[in-house]
């Protein structure tokens, strides 16, 4: 029941009073998001992409969407069914979705710092990177754990949930990989950028995008609930000079096709 109760009005009745400023930032996100995705209808899909313990599910619930959960971490399963599915007289409309996402259908090999862990990842880079870099979290990481996890694509997931209005995509360092599985473009897609070791990966992502919709603009945030960094939507070519003088360690880059 801990997860259930995490998304309960029991849970917000006691940070009400324990730290409103968890609700706060939350709510804050919330009001981000209903900026940022103007035109989303009422249970318009979003693919939430690395869901993890489905923070960021939660959050597209609460704009009135649908959304198809999808992690390969059988914790993080088990969890979004606790949150969402289960103990409920009317369950969340939300799917989950225990693969991977990348750019082919098979199997791989996740790396595993703990079951549940955000930093689990397909990405051989970032477990080298966490290895080596204490400063990031404040204490290099093991990985000491491998497990097999069926991978698909986006295009899969579009062919059997229908195109999205917006994906968000969190998979610690896999997101090129992600985005190669896309073939169309979507009207909002975002992906996480950890700088500076993934630089190269972030520019190759906006290349990619920037070849489904050539119109396509950019901008990203340091933190949601603190809103957009940039005043315009830059062109791939101008945002990708953003991205090489970021100073930042990490950063949410957003590209929309609609206007």
């Amino acid at each position: 029941m801990y997860h259930r109760l995490k998304a309960s009005r029991v849970y917000d009745a006691y940070w009400t009073f324990a730290n409103r400023r968890i609700l706060e930032q939350r709510d804050s996100e919330v009001r981000f998001y209903r900026r940022l995705l103007q035109g989303l209808p009422r249970r318009g899909l979003i693919f939430d992409i690395g869901a993890n313990h489905g923070a960021k599910t939660d959050v597209f619930l609460r704009l009135g969407a649908s959304v198809l959960a999808v992690d390969p971490d059988e914790t993080n399963q088990t969890i979004l069914r606790q949150k969402f599915l289960q103990y409920r007289w009317i369950k969340k409309p939300v799917t989950i979705v225990g693969m991977a996402v990348s750019d082919t259908k098979g199997h791989t090999a996740m790396w595993v710092d703990s079951p549940g862990s955000a930093k689990n990842t397909l990405s051989s880079k970032w477990v080298e990177t966490l290895r080596e870099d204490e400063r990031r979290f404040g204490h290099t990481l093991e990985f000491g754990q491998r497990m097999e996890v069926e991978t698909v694509t986006l295009e899969d997931l579009i062919a059997a949930n229908g195109t999205p209005f917006f994906v968000k995509i969190d998979v610690e360092g896999l997101e090129p990989s992600v985005i190669r599985g896309l073939c169309r473009p979507v009207p909002y897609l975002s992906f996480e950028v950890n700088l500076p070791e993934f630089a190269p990966e972030g520019l190759e992502c906006i290349e990619r995008l920037r070849a489904l919709a050539p119109n396509g603009a950019f901008n990203y945030a340091v933190e949601c609930d603190a809103g957009l960094e940039l005043k315009e939507w830059l062109r791939g070519e101008d945002f990708s000079n953003v991205l090489k003088t970021c100073a930042q360690p990490s950063i949410e880059v957003f590209w929309r096709t609609t206007q």
